[in-house]
């Protein structure tokens, strides 16, 4: 043997020598025989620089039987997804195990918290005599449709609402239970509000999925991840398509 290789390159040979591409990409640790030809070579144990060269991302390497799969940078198979990641794909539910994905996007994004509505968004001097109360039912509300009406979901409570922004107002800033909410008499602070919250939600979920997107490569995980992320924090803004 003239030329001494280094141990990626002997790795990186092995592979494309050895392998039967018609029945895999690498070569078994064992069966191949490359663990005892790299013995014979360097004179010392190939495992320890397996796990080395796997870390240091020069080769992959796959736990199987009896040892573990070496292959070329990026060309070991994919693991499999569980059977649970899958079933949460099809449902489009978010996977029970994030990783502490969500708490870890949270904190990027909103290292103070989420900014709450009305009050978030509203001028600080506004004055109790600027605004106005609605007496509500306690029960969830949503906007009638084809209309700027809010309504109960069996429809025996139901308000006008002065505008869109209004009847928007009411929903962004209702929780369940909750009988009277103020909102201002100007129409022009009711859509600054609006409006601001909108754009907000709007911002933390185009933040969130370019995160979740970082971390895990995947637009359909990161969908549902934003999804549970804008759950979590209640963000209600109905964005236009």
């Amino acid at each position: 043997m003239d030329i001494k290789y280094t141990y990626e390159e002997f790795f990186k040979l092995a592979i494309i020598r050895l392998r039967d591409t018609s029945k895999s990409s690498g070569i078994h640790s064992v069966y191949s025989g490359f663990n005892q030809a790299f013995r014979e070579y360097f004179k010392e144990d190939p495992i320890k620089v397996t796990q080395q060269l796997a870390t240091e991302g020069k080769i992959s390497i796959r736990p199987v039987k009896g040892g573990v799969m070496i292959y070329l940078p990026g060309e070991a198979p994919q693991k499999v997804q569980s059977g649970k990641d899958v079933l949460g794909k099809i449902l489009k539910k978010p996977p029970k195990d994030d990783g502490g994905l969500i708490e870890k996007v949270l904190t990027e994004i909103l290292p103070k918290g989420a900014k709450k509505f009305p009050e978030g968004f509203l001028r600080k001097d506004i004055e109790n005599s600027e605004m106005v109360e609605i007496n509500l039912p306690g029960t969830p509300l949503q906007l009638e449709s084809n209309s700027q009406a809010v309504i109960s979901p069996k429809r025996y409570f139901r308000y006008e609402a002065r505008n869109p922004s209004e009847a928007k107002y009411i929903i962004y800033s209702h929780e369940i239970g909750q009988k009277k909410i103020r909102i201002p008499k100007d129409n022009f602070e009711v859509l600054k509000a609006v409006t601001s919250y909108e754009r907000y939600c709007n911002e933390v979920r185009e933040q969130s999925f370019s995160r979740f997107i970082k971390y895990t490569n995947d637009e359909e995980v990161s969908e549902l991840l934003t999804k549970e992320l804008q759950q979590k924090l209640g963000l209600k803004a109905i964005i236009s398509p």
